[in-house]
């Protein structure tokens, strides 16, 4: 049995809108599967850009690392602090104290506890030596 003509194109534009419909589910899917935002983890660029530093100074960013890989922001500043400020930092060295100062911040905005006073004044300090401006 033959479909009449307006069957035929009722049936073929349903089936159209069922792809469309599929068609941006799946797109919304990929879309917020690739929203994820990632983390920065700043301790390999901070170990590679000091690495020819002096002995003291290496120690400290081993600390900083270390207090960065275990969550520890707070400690993490204040190591690195003194490190930066009052120095000329290689264009190296600023990349990788902003990708610190990029990961703290990340953990600030994921819990705003431990945005104290301090670490206020400590993240100014550290964008001051990557910006240049002591």
């Amino acid at each position: 049995m033959r479909r009449l003509p307006s069957e035929s194109t009722r049936f073929l534009e349903i089936i159209a809108d069922i792809r469309l419909s599929v068609f941006a589910c799946v797109i919304s899917l990929l879309a917020a599967g690739c929203a994820k935002e990632t983390k920065t983890d700043a301790t390999k660029p901070l170990q590679q850009s000091f690495e020819h530093a002096e002995p003291e100074i290496k120690q400290s960013i081993q600390t900083v690392t270390a207090s960065l890989k275990a969550g520890n922001y707070s400690e993490a500043a204040k190591t690195l602090e003194p490190v930066v400020s009052g120095r000329k930092l290689t264009e190296p060295q600023k990349q990788a104290v902003g990708l610190a100062l990029q990961q703290i911040n990340q953990a600030l905005a994921a819990n705003p506890a431990l945005d104290t006073k301090e670490m206020y004044e400590l993240r100014l300090k550290l964008f001051r030596a990557v910006d240049g401006k002591h």
